[in-house]
Formats: structure tokens, C-alpha cells, sequence
């Protein structure tokens, strides 16, 4: 799905500087859940200098940006205007923000200094905060109702399952292992319903191989096998989107995982001699056993 423009202030008037001894943010409240895929500034190159670059932020209680960026785009100074115009900053990676939260668009440059080379006019006006954080302390001075000109634009979140435990590739796993899963994005909807497959020594599923169908994901992130697992035998197993309201759900990666060895028990010892008496007590129950959706599933095999 194409980009929109979802959170925006393009109010002008004022002036902005940003060079290198001196950083300047802009924040602003998300209006919904969406994948910010770049964001766009107002002003002009003055002077010669490397590069700029605009990132995503989180900010802190104070509404200072915090952290590592979310998301960032660095342009080389010569690819900057020197009239005023919006210059585009496409995100290396997208990152999917959440509704209603405050984040932060920092803009700096590298190669610059404050006479002449900046970049000029990054437009102020009424709007959220915004603030400045000069190199000689790296702390952030922030200006209530006051903002820069941008945009952000996005798209709907791509949403994916994703497999936490057993780890792909994992050895030594207990015969009853919890398999475990979340979606990434905006997480787990209404009308999300998964099908959870297991197979031995192959990724070639079949129905044979479904465990549980129908798994309503916003009640469910794990499934429990209790029972029917061999030792020592690798395993293959997926959740797979069966529907979502919005056909946006993507399946999970397939993991796999091997057993832990089978230690066969000691053999029973005569109370008198001391001796084995070559038997053990030991039963196997060949039975695959899943729990899910408040339902019990069984299969011997």
C-alpha cells in the first residue's frame, strides 16, 4: 500500500537553523498506528557541507528525544537545495509507531558550521515543542507550543507472525516443548485466526500435520505439547495466517528444533542379590496431545 501523509504541521514563519555544533527537533503526538516510511522537511542549504540527516525519536517524560533512532535517513549536503523547498528523507528501514504517542524528528548535519554553511529556514510556528541541543553540552533545550514544518508519511503496518521458542535450529529441547509466537506491528486483531503445523524431519506440510486450526490469536501466543514427541528426532513447525479481517496477517518463518537424547532408565536391581533383573519399568506412550482455545486435541500415532 502507497504512503499517505498521516502526521504533519506546515505552518511557516520564524526561522530554524540547524549545523553542526547544533541539533534541532521537532515532536508531535501520532494520530494513529501507521509505518512511518520518511519524513519531510521545509528549508534551504546554505554553504558547503557533507550531509544531513533526519531520524525518528522517541522522546522522554520532559518530551526530549531519547534512545537510538527508530528510524533515520542521511542525504549527502550537496543533494540539499539551496532554495526553500521540502526536501524528502526515506527512512533506511520504516518503524511502525503507535497510536497516540509522542515522538521526535531530528534534524543534523555533519561538515557544518553556524557562518555560513547551515541549513537555513527550517520553518517555526504555533505547534507541539520543538528544541535545540547544542554539541558543548548534548542537552536538549525544548520550547513548549512551538514546532517546525514537516511531514510524516506512512502506511499500514505490515503485520507478521513470528516465532520466539523453541529458538530455530535449537537442540536438547524437552520432550514437551511450549511453542510460543507474537505478531509483530500493531499485534494481534479481531478475526486474526492461526493454523499451527508440526512435522517430523521435514518442512513438508500437509493436513496430516496440522495440530490445532482455528487458533484465535488475540486469546493465544503459546501452544503446550504435552505429549508425543520422539527423542532425539528433529521437528519442523509453522503458524500459518488461515484469515484476518484485512488479509494483511503474513505467515511465520518455519523453525525447527531437535529433541533432547533419550537416557534410558536404570534396569531394576534385585532387593537380595544386587544384581539387574534386565526388566524396567519404564511404559512409552506414542500419543500427540495439543492444548489450545480451551479445547483438548489428541492423536496416537
Amino acid at each position: 500500500m502507497a504512503a499517505t501523509k498521516r502526521d504533519h504541521f506546515e505552518t511557516a514563519g520564524g526561522s530554524g537553523f540547524v549545523y553542526e555544533t547544533r541539533d534541532v527537533c521537532v515532536n508531535f503526538v501520532t494520530s494513529e498506528a501507521y509505518s512511518a516510511e520518511y519524513a519531510v522537511i521545509k528549508g534551504k542549504r546554505q554553504g558547503t557541507w557533507t550531509s544531513m540527516t533526519v531520524a525518528l525519536y522517541e522522546v522522554d517524560g520532559n518530551g526530549r528525544p531519547t534512545g537510538a533512532a527508530l528510524a533515520s535517513k542521511t542525504l549527502p549536503g550537496s543533494s540539499i537545495s539551496i532554495s526553500e523547498v521540502e526536501t524528502t528523507f526515506t527512512f533506511d528501514t520504516p518503524y511502525v509507531v503507535s497510536s497516540g504517542v509522542q515522538y521526535s524528528i531530528v534534524a543534523s548535519t555533519v561538515g557544518s558550521t553556524q557562518s555560513p554553511p547551515e541549513f537555513y529556514n527550517w520553518y517555526t510556528g504555533g505547534g507541539l515543542r520543538r528544541g535545540l541541543k547544542l554539541e558543548s553540552n548534548s542537552v536538549w533545550y525544548m520550547t513548549e507550543s512551538q514546532g517546525h514544518w514537516f511531514q510524516v508519511w506512512g502506511s499500514e503496518p505490515t503485520r507478521q507472525i513470528t516465532l520466539s521458542s523453541p529458538t530455530d535450529e535449537g537442540t536438547g529441547i524437552l520432550l514437551q516443548p511450549l511453542l510460543q509466537w507474537s505478531i509483530s506491528g500493531v499485534g494481534a486483531i479481531e478475526g486474526d485466526l492461526l493454523d499451527i503445523y508440526l512435522r517430523k524431519d521435514d518442512a513438508n506440510f500437509t493436513g496430516d500435520d496440522l495440530l490445532v486450526g482455528l487458533v484465535d490469536a488475540t486469546l493465544n501466543s503459546s501452544l503446550q505439547i504435552v505429549a508425543g514427541l520422539e527423542y532425539n528426532a528433529t521437528y519442523y513447525w509453522q503458524v500459518q495466517a488461515f484469515a484476518s479481517e484485512e488479509d494483511d496477517l503474513l505467515s511465520s518463518s518455519v523453525f525447527s528444533f531437535t529433541v533432547q537424547s533419550f537416557s534410558p532408565p536404570a534396569y531394576s536391581v534385585h532387593p537380595i542379590s544386587g544384581l539387574p533383573t534386565g526388566e524396567s519399568n519404564q511404559i512409552t506412550v506414542r500419543r500427540l496431545v495439543a492444548i489450545a482455545n480451551n479445547k483438548f486435541w489428541y492423536e496416537d500415532i
